[in-house]
């Protein structure tokens, strides 16, 4: 009876060892995390991106002249590079001035869009070169479930966005 007893606990501590061995923790390899879901408003996500994101101390005191809000409809195009991604809800986060290349969008995109399809459009319409007398020299693109961030910058400002981002969605 004993014997019984522990080779059916043995048997289910393999399975669960072989299910857990299988579980994925997100895939964050540049392919975002579809399965994560960020719930609240874009303002609020993108509040703790800045706040978790490793930022120097320059750039967190030069977030005093930013500019943020929803994306306005007529500035939509040029925010994000393409009037060819369907969102339900867009916001920015820029510096007032654009002697900084650097922009910061949260999109949400609508129940069963192809967020692959919507994260390359954006890719490739991306311009980094759009403030004319600077020029971003990175442009990451990535998602935590329906929530698309799209943001330009310098290398180090734009992986930090990034890690805070998909953070979020573990």
């Amino acid at each position: 009876m004993l014997k019984r007893k522990l080779l059916t606990l043995s048997v289910i501590m393999a399975a669960l060892l072989l299910i857990s061995c299988g579980k994925s923790d997100g895939d964050n390899n540049g392919n975002g995390d579809t399965e994560a879901k960020l719930v609240g408003p874009l303002s609020e996500i993108m509040d703790s991106v800045y706040e978790n994101a490793d930022l120097p101390q320059d750039f967190r005191d030069s977030m005093a002249d930013f500019d943020s809000g929803e994306i306005p409809e007529d500035s939509a195009e040029y925010l994000i590079g393409t009037a060819d991604v369907e969102y339900t809800e867009g916001y920015y986060s820029m510096p007032m001035l654009n002697v900084v290349p650097y922009q910061c969008i949260l999109l949400r995109l609508p129940e069963g869009a192809d967020i692959e399809a919507a994260k390359q459009t954006i890719s490739d319409h991306a311009d980094p070169r759009k403030w004319i007398c600077v020029e971003a020299e990175s442009v990451i693109v990535e998602n935590v479930g329906d929530v698309v961030l799209f943001v330009m910058g310098d290398s180090p400002t734009t992986n930090a966005m990034r890690t805070a981002f998909l953070e979020l969605g573990e």
